[in-house]
């Protein structure tokens, strides 16, 4: 079952923290990204032995993003997810119109922390501090999981 804009507006400050109203949809949120800095993935990665390298960017009012490169950035929002939901970010179709690439990605139930969201462009462009750029899908599971994530990224590792 996917979450309806009156289960997202009941959610907000339990499962979505540092949230905005206005970015309650109708059947999803706008997960938008903010920070004092981003980052540019690069160099070579030979996973799961070698990861990419990250430079780090400051963000001011805007992010320029290069043609042909992948960044990292941090959402504004944190989420607890709950042990019976999980959330699919997609990327907003504004950001796909203009030539913005994001891989499809699933928050798992028990995740909790901020979202490191990576956005990538073959044209080039910039994207503003504070938008909404990731549009998250909740869905509640048949029952609750018995495995909850406890992986090496929660609370928003970058690599």
């Amino acid at each position: 079952m996917i979450y309806a804009h009156q289960s997202i507006v009941k959610s907000l400050g339990s499962m979505i923290l540092n949230y905005s109203r206005e970015n309650v949809k109708e059947n999803g949120y706008d997960l938008r990204i903010c920070g004092e800095k981003y980052w540019r993935v690069k160099g070579d990665s030979q996973l799961p032995e070698v990861k990419s390298e990250l430079e780090e960017l400051s963000f001011s009012d805007y992010a320029s993003l290069e043609p042909g490169n992948t960044y990292l950035f941090e959402s504004c929002e944190e989420v607890n997810m709950p042990a019976d939901t999980i959330a699919i970010m997609t990327l907003r179709s504004t950001l796909a119109r203009n030539g913005f690439i994001a891989p499809p990605t699933v928050i798992d139930a028990g995740y909790h922390g901020k979202i490191i969201i990576s956005i990538s462009t073959l044209r080039g462009g910039k994207l503003k501090k504070g938008m909404g750029v990731i549009h998250l899908i909740f869905s509640r599971l048949d029952s609750p999981t018995e495995k909850v994530y406890q992986g090496k990224y929660q609370g928003g590792r970058l690599i």
